[in-house]
Protein backbone atom coordinates (compact mmCIF):
# COMPACT_ATOMS: atom_id res chain seq x y z
CA UNK A 1 0.00 0.00 0.00
CA UNK A 2 3.33 2.35 -0.02
CA UNK A 3 2.94 2.60 -3.50
CA UNK A 4 0.17 4.84 -3.13
CA UNK A 5 0.76 8.84 -2.59
CA UNK A 6 -1.33 10.04 -0.11
CA UNK A 7 -1.48 13.33 1.93
CA UNK A 8 -0.56 13.27 5.85
CA UNK A 9 -2.71 14.84 8.24
CA UNK A 10 -2.95 14.23 12.13
CA UNK A 11 -6.00 13.98 14.09
CA UNK A 12 -6.64 15.56 17.42
CA UNK A 13 -8.95 15.32 19.81
CA UNK A 14 -9.09 15.56 23.58
CA UNK A 15 -8.10 12.97 26.38
CA UNK A 16 -9.70 14.30 29.42
CA UNK A 17 -8.17 17.85 29.67
CA UNK A 18 -5.43 17.28 27.60
CA UNK A 19 -5.26 17.51 23.67
CA UNK A 20 -3.83 14.30 22.26
CA UNK A 21 -3.40 13.94 18.30
CA UNK A 22 -1.93 11.56 15.78
CA UNK A 23 -0.37 11.63 12.03
CA UNK A 24 -3.07 9.86 10.13
CA UNK A 25 -2.49 9.16 5.96
CA UNK A 26 -5.23 7.37 6.00
CA UNK A 27 -7.76 9.85 5.37
CA UNK A 28 -10.26 10.36 2.31
CA UNK A 29 -13.51 12.35 1.68
CA UNK A 30 -16.60 10.07 1.71
CA UNK A 31 -19.53 11.62 0.96
CA UNK A 32 -20.35 15.53 -0.17
CA UNK A 33 -23.79 15.11 1.50
CA UNK A 34 -24.14 15.01 4.41
CA UNK A 35 -20.20 15.72 4.28
CA UNK A 36 -18.73 12.80 5.90
CA UNK A 37 -14.50 11.83 5.44
CA UNK A 38 -13.29 9.18 7.29
CA UNK A 39 -9.67 8.29 8.75
CA UNK A 40 -8.20 4.75 9.71
CA UNK A 41 -6.17 4.35 13.21
CA UNK A 42 -4.96 1.32 14.64
CA UNK A 43 -6.26 -0.27 17.99
CA UNK A 44 -3.41 0.64 19.55
CA UNK A 45 -3.24 4.40 18.73
CA UNK A 46 -3.22 6.32 21.92
CA UNK A 47 -5.69 8.64 20.35
CA UNK A 48 -8.73 6.23 19.05
CA UNK A 49 -10.13 5.68 22.00
CA UNK A 50 -10.18 9.40 23.37
CA UNK A 51 -12.12 10.19 20.00
CA UNK A 52 -14.78 8.20 20.39
CA UNK A 53 -15.38 8.79 23.77
CA UNK A 54 -15.03 12.82 22.68
CA UNK A 55 -17.38 12.57 19.77
CA UNK A 56 -15.20 15.29 18.56
CA UNK A 57 -12.33 15.35 16.36
CA UNK A 58 -10.13 17.67 13.97
CA UNK A 59 -8.13 17.05 10.87
CA UNK A 60 -5.49 19.02 10.32
CA UNK A 61 -4.50 18.65 6.39
CA UNK A 62 -0.41 19.60 6.24
CA UNK A 63 1.65 21.66 3.97
CA UNK A 64 4.81 20.39 2.82
CA UNK A 65 6.17 22.36 5.18
CA UNK A 66 5.03 20.29 7.93
CA UNK A 67 7.39 17.25 7.46
CA UNK A 68 8.72 17.48 11.18
CA UNK A 69 5.08 17.88 12.80
CA UNK A 70 4.42 15.00 10.73
CA UNK A 71 7.05 13.27 12.06
CA UNK A 72 6.33 14.79 15.80
CA UNK A 73 3.21 13.03 16.16
CA UNK A 74 3.95 10.09 14.39
CA UNK A 75 6.67 8.88 17.02
CA UNK A 76 6.45 8.39 20.98
CA UNK A 77 2.74 8.78 22.13
CA UNK A 78 4.17 9.21 25.72
CA UNK A 79 6.19 12.84 24.64
CA UNK A 80 4.22 15.78 24.87
CA UNK A 81 3.59 16.38 21.49
CA UNK A 82 1.89 19.85 21.77
CA UNK A 83 4.45 21.07 23.77
CA UNK A 84 6.49 24.24 22.03
CA UNK A 85 4.10 24.34 18.84
CA UNK A 86 1.50 26.93 18.26
CA UNK A 87 -2.33 25.89 18.90
CA UNK A 88 -5.86 26.68 20.29
CA UNK A 89 -8.95 25.09 21.18
CA UNK A 90 -11.83 25.73 17.21
CA UNK A 91 -14.57 27.34 17.64
CA UNK A 92 -16.48 23.37 18.11
CA UNK A 93 -13.74 22.69 20.64
CA UNK A 94 -11.18 20.60 18.91
CA UNK A 95 -6.94 21.31 18.90
CA UNK A 96 -6.16 23.09 16.12
CA UNK A 97 -2.74 23.24 14.65
CA UNK A 98 -1.77 26.65 13.31
CA UNK A 99 0.58 25.51 11.01
CA UNK A 100 -2.41 23.20 9.56
CA UNK A 101 -3.45 24.79 5.94
CA UNK A 102 -6.63 23.23 6.40
CA UNK A 103 -8.46 22.16 9.57
CA UNK A 104 -12.01 19.90 9.19
CA UNK A 105 -13.62 20.39 12.16
CA UNK A 106 -15.67 16.57 12.95
CA UNK A 107 -18.20 15.17 14.97
CA UNK A 108 -17.92 11.13 15.42
CA UNK A 109 -20.60 9.83 13.18
CA UNK A 110 -19.47 5.91 13.00
CA UNK A 111 -16.48 3.84 13.63
CA UNK A 112 -16.19 0.46 12.02
CA UNK A 113 -13.47 -2.97 12.52
CA UNK A 114 -11.77 -3.19 9.83
CA UNK A 115 -9.17 -5.95 10.72
CA UNK A 116 -6.65 -4.27 13.01
CA UNK A 117 -7.77 -0.55 11.99
CA UNK A 118 -10.82 1.24 13.23
CA UNK A 119 -12.48 3.47 10.23
CA UNK A 120 -13.09 6.66 12.05
CA UNK A 121 -16.13 7.88 10.06
CA UNK A 122 -16.73 11.46 10.56
CA UNK A 123 -19.20 14.65 9.95
CA UNK A 124 -17.56 17.90 8.68
CA UNK A 125 -19.21 20.79 10.57
CA UNK A 126 -16.29 23.26 9.98
CA UNK A 127 -13.73 23.86 7.61
CA UNK A 128 -10.82 26.46 7.90
CA UNK A 129 -8.48 27.04 5.14
CA UNK A 130 -5.39 28.33 6.71
CA UNK A 131 -2.96 28.63 3.82
CA UNK A 132 -2.85 26.92 -0.64
CA UNK A 133 1.00 26.00 0.17
CA UNK A 134 1.28 22.44 -1.36
CA UNK A 135 0.49 19.45 0.17
CA UNK A 136 2.65 17.11 2.54
CA UNK A 137 2.60 13.59 0.49
CA UNK A 138 3.62 10.49 1.58
CA UNK A 139 5.06 7.69 -0.62
CA UNK A 140 6.89 4.57 -0.11
CA UNK A 141 8.29 5.55 2.84
CA UNK A 142 9.01 9.70 2.22
CA UNK A 143 7.61 13.03 1.63
CA UNK A 144 8.06 13.80 -1.15
CA UNK A 145 7.63 17.34 -3.17
CA UNK A 146 5.22 18.22 -5.78
CA UNK A 147 7.29 19.41 -8.92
Amino acid sequence: MGHFPSGVTIVTTWHGTAPIGTTASSFCSVSLEPPLLLVCLDHANPALAPIERCGRFGVNILSAECRDLALRFATNPEDDRFAGIIWRASAEGAPRLEAASVFIECVLEDAHLAGDHKIVVGRGVRIDHASAAPPLLYHKGVFPRLA
